[in-house]
């Protein structure tokens, strides 16, 4: 998976000077490598996730319609065109994953024409953008924290509110995320601490306590800003490893008239629940358990093959025990049923007996697997290798029909050509 995301949104993504950092992973979880290269410049990958800064997206919260399609993004036009500031004609919105029809949703909204220009312009450098990802979400109101200091690690996945001090474009900014939305505002000099309701959007004054639970967090580049600005200790965290939590979300804005094919759908959720499964924690005993059974069967297997193979043996060595008992003047043993077989003939015929092979023990097996029709060869020839009979006078069902009673009776029975050939039975 490589994540990217513009140095400068507001840049234009053609221009040779442009911008962007990336970082790819293999699991998804660990950064494999990362930097910050031109457009044509950017490592090629399977699945490309574009990440918007904070800056560039707007949140609401709205009942979500009961519509669909085309007649779900104008219902969305409706409800919002109070709540921005430029015609919401010219606005991309997203939903958030898994929202229902009555019950409150997030809408992202981002300027149309410009993400549209990003998207074109990674496809045109043979980067097809398969996922659009924002840096920064509003937070589930029941993954907020209780007490302080109750979930703090950046790698948790329900943080409790998250400001993060990091650089877009030539400015620092500070952007916020609560149950309440997502504000980006300046970071500037002198500025002093920005108000509680600039942070968190729609929050009291009041409640200034709340930010015991917080977790601020900073670009290495901007710490000792951040930490005058705000007057308080902040974390460095590595842009790589903000990228990769971006690549993390469920949150995919490529929706209506940039979504992506059923397939294509379908392709990514593969794709990212098998980077889950092969690397996540979580599935860290699936994975103890299915390797555990894969080694389980393959000592089973192995065991059923040497047990059979014991038994086969077995069974061979019983073969040559019999034949060496019964004759003991076999000195060679070789093919013990084959063996068996001639040792019997030559007894039979010591004895004036009929063996199977011999030549009246054959026309008598033909003769009673002809019955009553009258099936007659012109040619007969004769040797150690079986009888063969052709020239026959009848047609081809009736010889065939022989061919299958003699079968059935036994005997090695073969018509091609005209020629029926007949031979002992297998040992």
């Amino acid at each position: 998976m490589l994540i990217v995301t513009p140095v400068d949104p507001l840049a234009s993504p053609g221009a040779a000077s442009t911008l962007l950092q990336w970082v790819r992973s293999a699991d998804g979880q660990q950064p494999d490598e990362h930097g910050e290269c031109a457009i044509d410049l950017l490592p090629r990958d399977d699945e490309l996730v574009l990440a918007l800064p904070p800056r560039t997206l707007t949140w609401n919260r709205i009942n979500l319609p009961r519509v669909s399609g085309p007649r779900l993004r104008a219902a969305l036009d409706g409800l919002l065109e109070d709540r921005v500031l430029c015609d919401v004609g010219e606005l991309h919105h997203a939903l958030e994953p898994d929202g229902r029809p009555g019950q409150p949703v997030w809408v992202a909204s981002t300027h149309r024409d410009r993400l549209r220009a990003w998207v074109r312009a990674l496809e045109s450098s043979g980067r097809p953008v398969a996922r659009i990802a924002p840096l920064m979400w509003p937070m589930v109101a029941a993954a907020a924290p209780s007490a302080p200091g109750s979930t703090r690690s950046f790698a948790m996945d329900a943080p409790s509110l998250v400001h993060w001090a990091h650089i877009d474009g030539q400015q620092a900014w500070l952007a916020s995320a609560s149950p309440l939305g997502v504000s980006s505002v300046p970071l500037l000099e002198g500025a002093g601490v920005p108000p509680l309701s600039a942070l968190i959007p729609g929050a009291d004054e009041g409640q200034d306590d709340a930010r015991s639970l917080d977790v601020w967090l900073a670009d290495p580049l901007v710490v000792e800003l951040a930490t005058r600005v705000l007057q308080r200790h902040v974390d460095p965290v590595p842009p790589d490893q903000w990228l990769l939590r971006a690549g993390q979300t469920d949150w995919n804005l490529a929706q209506f008239d940039l979504s992506l094919s059923s397939n294509a759908r379908r392709s990514q959720r593969l794709r990212r629940a098998w980077r889950e499964f092969r690397a996540s924690p979580a599935w860290r005993p699936a994975r103890w358990g299915l390797a555990a059974l894969l080694l389980a069967q393959l000592v089973g297997l192995n065991l059923v093959a040497w047990q059979e193979g014991r038994s086969l043996q077995a069974k061979q060595a019983a073969a040559r025990d019999t034949l060496t008992r019964t004759f003991p003047n076999v000195g060679l043993v070789i093919d013990p049923p084959v063996q068996m077989q001639r040792e019997v003939a030559r007894l039979q015929q010591a004895s004036g007996h009929l063996a199977a092979g011999d030549l009246e023990t054959l026309l008598g097996a033909i003769d009673r697997a002809a019955g009553p029709e009258a099936v007659t060869p012109t040619r007969l020839s004769y040797d150690a290798n079986g009888l063969r009979l052709s020239g026959w006078r009848a047609g081809d069902d009736q010889v065939r029909a022989l061919q299958q009673a003699l079968q059935t009776a036994g005997w090695r029975a073969r018509y091609d050509g005209g020629e029926l050939s007949l031979q002992t039975p297998q040992p």
